[in-house]
């Protein structure tokens, strides 16, 4: 628990300015006696969202359909290519002192914890299987449309969950799924069919722009290629919709 001035001298900024910060909720405070704290960790997240603007993020948006043979002839209208093709499996981990849906919920939406996913693809056409590992953090607390994502080839989805065992995480979800990604101009459109659920279509785009700017432009195509702004958006991915349905503890 820091005062504000210790909580200024760990921004670098006036403590002004967080007492500002403290007005507008921009950081959270408690009053202790007649004193206000500010915990640490809460300042950290915030320097995390200060850095993230700096640098290139994927905006997104997420939709559940069932007019996806609708959603692909009119992004083939539209001029769009396919740029891969192929079957997925997700393998999710988290630490393995997480014990339930709603301890993971709030590692993850806090901006202080992570997604790790190691995923085996096929692309389709050579038949081989390409691991890679991920971590994806969301850029700003609870707002699961824009997130910081990190990715890196590894040898084998078994060599990495021996890895993470090591270091005390475990399996909580996996997904088998069969994706296909099409780029239109600087976007990309997704589309998966989660064997034995669902299908889900999210429309990204890299970028240092505001999110608030991107996101308007993300519901416009989405008008453009047939999907229902009003009916089929979802907050939160299709991905995370099956874990709250099949993770396991």
């Amino acid at each position: 628990m820091l005062t504000i001035k210790e909580a200024a001298d760990y921004l670098k900024v006036h403590w002004q300015t967080v007492r500002n910060y403290v007005q507008t909720g921009k950081i959270k405070a408690a009053k202790v006696g007649r004193r206000i704290r500010i915990l640490e960790s809460d300042l950290k997240v915030l320097l995390g969202v200060m850095e993230n603007k700096k640098q290139e993020l994927e905006v997104e948006i997420r939709f559940l359909t069932k007019n996806r043979q609708k959603i692909e002839g009119r992004l083939l209208k539209l001029g769009a290519k396919v740029v891969c093709q192929g079957h997925v499996i997700d393998h999710w981990y988290i630490p393995s002192d997480i014990k339930n849906i709603d301890e993971k919920n709030d590692f993850y939406e806090s901006g202080r914890g992570y997604g790790l996913r190691v995923r085996e693809q096929d692309n389709g056409y050579t038949g081989k299987i390409v691991a890679t590992l991920e971590v994806k953090r969301l850029a700003y607390p609870y707002k699961h449309d824009t997130c910081i994502e990190q990715e890196m080839g590894i040898d084998s989805y078994e060599e990495a969950d021996k890895l993470l065992r090591l270091i005390n995480h475990k399996e909580m979800t996996t997904l088998d799924k069969d994706r296909l990604v099409y780029k239109l101009d600087d976007y990309k459109v997704v589309i998966d069919d989660i064997r034995g659920y669902k299908v889900g279509v999210e429309i990204e785009l890299m970028t240092d722009e505001n999110r608030e700017n991107v996101l308007p432009r993300l519901r416009r195509i989405a008008g453009q290629i047939g999907l229902d702004t009003s009916k089929e958006i979802t907050e939160k991915s299709v991905t995370f919709l099956y874990m709250q349905e099949y993770s396991k503890f």
